[in-house]
């Protein structure tokens, strides 16, 4: 069990959700009926799959943020221990997400790099345990996906942000892994939003990209 799953229930309770990136997070997300999920589910129907919860299956998910560096290349990392819920509605309006990461997870492929970033000039993760995203609002958004607007929560800041989604593609994949989901998104926001100042633009980008793959599984 990791150290996340406690996490959930204390953001439902609370409007002031206590913290990440990512970057995150993380994630999350609820579908719309589209053609593309008709054909992977054939047979199905959009009444059977309404108000199904789907839960995040973190070894086939990922959290992933990039951000700039000396104004020159994108600097990498990935969350390694997130989890969460979703669920599908064929009305977009009746669709919700929720996750909760673990920012002391954090990896970008160096140790050194990965103790600052969790230190006190960016993540903080000693003070600021917590990360975490949870939709307000869901409406049908392009080619089939979802526009989902959610609070998420860094560095002890609320601020709201808006998911893009692309619909991958739902249905059963047999008796070992069964009814799945997925879908991919990205949003972006100000470092200096959530309080996170040191260092200039120049030196690190003020914006992060925080990209979101899930896989979910039928409950």
């Amino acid at each position: 069990m990791t150290r996340t799953s406690n996490l959930i229930p204390s953001l439902l309770k609370s409007n002031r959700l206590q913290v990440i990136a990512a970057a995150g997070l993380v994630a999350c997300w609820s579908l719309s009926a589209g053609p593309s999920l008709q054909e992977d589910a054939p047979g199905s129907s959009s009444a059977q799959l309404e108000g199904r919860t789907y839960e995040v299956d973190p070894v086939h998910s990922g959290v992933l943020f990039k951000i700039r560096h000396l104004g020159l290349s994108w600097c990498w990392g990935r969350f390694m221990s997130f989890e969460g819920s979703l669920v599908y509605d064929s009305d977009p309006a009746s669709c919700s997400v929720q996750m909760a990461i673990d920012p002391s997870s954090l990896d970008t492929g160096s140790a050194g790099r990965d103790r600052h970033v969790k230190g006190a000039d960016f993540l903080n993760v000693t003070q600021f345990p917590d990360a975490g995203f949870r939709s307000t609002k869901v409406s049908a958004g392009e080619d089939g996906g979802l526009k989902i607007v959610g609070m998420f929560s860094l560095h002890g800041v609320e601020k709201e942000v808006e998911l893009v989604s692309k619909i991958l593609g739902q249905g059963d994949r047999g008796e070992r892994f069964g009814e799945r989901i997925g879908f991919e998104g990205s949003f972006r926001f100000n470092r200096r939003d959530f309080g996170i100042t040191t260092y200039p633009d120049s030196a690190v980008g003020d914006e992060v990209e925080v990209i979101i793959a899930i896989e979910g599984m039928l409950k």
